[in-house]
């Protein structure tokens, strides 16, 4: 989080001289809703750059495309008791998913370091999910780290 706000940041700072010269970046004249679809823009190209190597997503509900890119990602739990659930309807509250949603999935996961007896024979601590555009991920308890999927880890086989 703090790298996107200092890129946004540097990005403002480099737009600024360019803005008194009255070229198309100037940022002055555009509303609160165009300056949020801007940064939603700016998020989504940022994400989906080669150099992009991890985000943190807070506890919230998520909409995929809009908030976080589709696309296959593994989700690593940041601290202890931290729910993910993923599916395509939220419920009237707007804060769970769906009971009528095409699919769900929840998964509670701990964080190795910020539980005092982690198994991992039974305890997980990430997953990997495809997310598809215009589905929900709801984080619950705990922050994660969204990071591009690298494949099925090597089980050992010979």
């Amino acid at each position: 989080m703090k790298r996107m706000l200092i890129v946004l940041f540097v990005l403002l700072l480099c737009l600024a001289p360019i803005a008194d010269a009255e070229t198309p970046f100037d940022l002055s004249g555009m509303s609160y809703e165009e300056l949020v679809a801007l940064k939603d823009q700016i998020n989504l190209a940022m994400w989906n750059s080669q150099e992009w190597q991890e985000v943190i997503v807070p506890q919230g509900v998520w909409k995929v495309g809009e908030d976080i890119p589709a696309g296959h990602w593994t989700i690593s739990a940041l601290s202890a008791n931290t729910t993910v659930k993923y599916g395509t309807k939220l419920d009237k509250s707007g804060k769970d998913i769906s009971y009528k949603s095409e699919f769900s999935y929840s998964q509670m996961m701990h964080n190795p370091e910020s539980v005092v007896h982690f198994e991992p024979n039974y305890d997980v601590s990430q997953i990997d999910l495809e997310l598809i555009e215009g589905a929900y991920v709801i984080v619950k308890g705990g922050k994660v780290a969204f990071t591009p999927y690298q494949g099925k880890p090597d089980l050992g086989f010979k």
